[in-house]
């Protein structure tokens, strides 16, 4: 089908006839597609009405008050119901796409820009590109949603950069990695870090990257023009926590993205290009998410379904599956209903002395409590599983299901599980830099050991002291478990920790003997919700991390507490505090407590432990403000 109105040069002509005929058959078949289109034959069988049903869709509005209790209590089938009645797939007039010299463009069949809102990009041999405008909340065009750029379809990627160029693009929002499973999703379209590459007439460069747990933050240089010459700023974000076929874990961490994004100047105010390889599914996700937020925020009430209506006007088919729809609801509850704004380092001070009432704090947590992160119907099978496992679990231990778990294969024998009582956690910076695990059993102690091993890890911390002698012997004294000896030298005594080295020497070759030091914390009473002290608790975090960092070794810190959770699930939400408070100057108590109770649910069980995060925070600032910190530090306690 070609759009007769739409006029090629000569030359274009010339390459179009040159060119071998591409028809949709041509085509990819996106994964995330595939599925959509069969559910939206399903609905299409059962008589569902696609067409003319705005009216119906908009009905569903709710004021943010309400939207906790309503996903909470959302069905999985009222779920459904409520997506299927939402139009999909090409549903206005894309003749542009279809031309013959325009066809190549394109990646996927049936997910074309509709032609009264694909992006115009002036200067090539053609105007067209995969990509549309997407309408913001109160702002036209607020967002460009692209196809992933991949040579396959831009050559040198100079169209792409054109766009970027003309529509004044300052930000860039990638949600995919490169290759997922054994797909190639995006191809690189910019320099290495450190490197100037020239696509088209636009010369970029790469001048900052920065690695993070969840996602890249690089900041690109844009010049254009000999004697006009002009130069930009563009800053790329690509998000890396998004599974092959799946969602994220938790919603934290898209959360953080988009406020990471929000946070960056523009001058320009253009446009925020967001893809993902179709960029419909993803892209859709966080397109919705950004826009319903600030509609929240601004009228207090949202139109889910009809901002996702809203979006496959623009352009078809975004929000592609049910676990998206879904996914988004629940990031919705988590940045409208709950305190996760991001406190500026400067401001944490104030925002402490407005929040001194601890029912403000205990407000909080509560509404925390009650909105937990629900876990896939998969991870909540697997978490049964290994429930059933009695002689590898304590009697109230957090039980871990599959998807973040360590799997056992170090002196493994054929037939035993692989099944142990730890779970991956990320810092702020680094991902999996926690290993977190119940203190061992005596039937457990010599997986335990082998997983220190099998980890490379960099330190292994006690929260306690029940349950150590299992696998610490006493000072120049040695130990067997399982094929592996143990020697313990004391390195260091303190009022608040002992720091001793751990000699590790397995019988087996299969591993060299390993050093690791060992911080046993001293600093908790048993019976007590949280540590005696926030300053001693910071500075013994840091003294753990300096450790770390200083190993021979590059795995992540193994942490261990009765219940797998309880305490070492509290020295990993402070060490990601302190962490993102360095490298950025802002923090969010609420964002990391969440991030860590989707891996450990069972952290932070209690509002003193919670209080506790904000102290140390104060704790950490208390350099540079020693009065303002005891003050905003008794008023918590005494109130």
């Amino acid at each position: 089908m070609e759009n007769t109105s739409y006029q090629i040069s000569p030359q274009q002509n010339y390459e179009k006839e040159d060119m071998s005929i591409l028809t949709e058959d041509n085509l990819e078949i996106d994964d995330e597609d595939f599925c959509a289109r069969e559910f939206t034959n399903m609905f299409e069988e059962k008589g569902g009405v696609y067409y003319n049903n705005a009216r119906e869709i908009s009905k569903l509005k709710l004021t943010v008050a309400d939207l906790p209790e309503y996903v909470q209590n959302l069905s999985v089938k009222g779920l459904e119901e409520e997506f299927q009645n939402v139009p999909y797939g090409l549903v206005k007039p894309y003749e542009v796409s279809q031309i013959k010299l325009n066809m190549h463009r394109n990646r996927y069949k049936g997910i074309y820009p509709y032609d009264d809102t694909r992006v115009v990009v002036h200067g090539g041999d053609t105007d067209y590109i995969n990509a549309s405008y997407i309408d913001g909340f109160r702002k036209r065009n607020a967002y460009i949603a692209a196809l992933g750029p991949m040579a396959k379809q831009l050559g040198d990627f100079g169209q792409f950069w054109r766009m970027v160029w003309q529509q004044k693009v300052e930000k860039i929002v990638m949600v995919t990695n490169f290759v997922e499973g054994e797909k190639t999703k995006c191809e690189q379209y910019w320099p290495d870090h450190g490197q100037r590459k020239l696509y088209g007439d636009i010369e970029v460069v790469c001048k900052v990257e920065r690695l993070y747990a969840d996602f890249i933050w690089r900041q690109l240089t844009l010049s254009k023009g000999k004697h006009n010459f002009e130069e930009r700023n563009l800053h790329h974000l690509q998000f890396t926590a998004w599974p092959d076929k799946d969602i994220p874990d938790d919603v934290t961490s898209i959360i953080e993205l988009r406020q990471k994004v929000n946070a960056l100047p523009s001058t320009f105010n253009g446009p925020v290009i967001v893809h993902c390889s179709a960029g419909v599914g993803r892209t859709g996700t966080y397109i919705a998410l950004d826009i319903l937020t600030k509609v929240g925020e601004t009228e207090g009430a949202i139109d889910i379904p009809g901002c996702v209506f809203n979006m496959r006007q623009n352009r078809p088919s975004m929000i592609q599956t049910l676990s998206q729809y879904k996914y988004l609801h629940e990031a919705l509850v988590h940045s409208l209903a709950l305190d996760c704004s991001l406190i500026k380092r400067e401001h944490f001070h104030e925002y402490m002395n407005m929040m001194s009432s601890k029912q403000e704090i205990q407000k909080q947590f509560e509404k925390m409590q009650l909105n937990q992160e629900r876990k896939s119907e998969q991870e909540l099978q697997a978490m049964e599983r290994n429930r059933l496992l009695t002689k590898k679990n304590r009697k109230y231990a957090d039980i871990p299901g599959d998807s973040n778990r360590p799997r056992l294969y170090l002196f493994l024998k054929p037939g035993e599980s692989d099944y142990i009582n730890a779970i991956y956690i990320n810092s702020f910076k680094t991902k999996d830099r926690f290993l977190v695990a119940q203190t061992p059993l005596a039937d457990t102690v010599s997986d335990f050991v082998a997983l220190a091993v099998q980890e490379n890890c960099s330190c292994i911390v006690s929260m306690e002291a029940q349950g150590i002698g299992l696998y610490v012997p006493g000072d120049n004294l040695s130990m067997k478990k399982g094929v592996i000896s143990i020697r313990s030298a004391r390195d260091q005594n303190s009022r608040h920790f002992v720091k001793r080295k751990l000699h590790f020497e397995p019988d087996e070759k299969a591993k060299p003997e390993m050093r690791i030091p060992h911080y046993e914390y001293l600093d908790w009473d048993r019976n007590d919700d949280t540590p005696k002290s926030a300053e001693h608790f910071v500075a013994f975090i840091k003294e753990v991390e300096d450790a770390s960092k200083s190993s021979h070794l590059n795995g992540p810190i193994l942490v261990h507490c009765m219940n797998g959770a309880g305490k070492s699930g509290l020295l990993c939400v402070v060490s990601t505090l302190l962490e993102t408070l360095s490298l950025d100057n802002e923090v969010s108590v609420v964002n990391a407590v969440r991030k860590v109770r989707a891996r450990r649910p069972l952290s932070i069980p209690n509002k003193e432990q919670f209080f506790f995060c904000y102290e140390c925070v104060l704790q950490s600032l208390n350099t540079t403000d020693d009065a303002v910190y005891y003050n905003t530090s008794a008023n918590i306690k005494r109130k």
